[in-house]
């Protein structure tokens, strides 16, 4: 769902900020920083695991909303 949307990764040694989409940092382990050249690792356990969670709380919310307005 999120896949689009942009992430500012700073750089560790320059502070350089690059935008990547959720998709491609997904799809990558590392990154060589526009700033300065340094190679950053992605670390990206974090970043899945919180991405599952809103989805899945998108979910519930969509399939609660949808409720709405139905007799029971």
């Amino acid at each position: 769902m999120f896949e689009k949307a942009e992430i500012g990764i700073p750089c560790p040694k320059c502070r350089h900020k690059t935008n990547k989409t959720i998709a491609w940092i997904k799809a990558h382990h590392e990154m060589v920083c526009a700033g300065c050249g340094s190679t950053i690792g992605l670390e990206k356990k974090e970043l899945i695991s919180g991405l599952d969670k809103v989805d899945k709380s998108v979910a519930e919310l969509r399939k609660t909303l949808g409720g709405f307005g139905k007799r029971r």
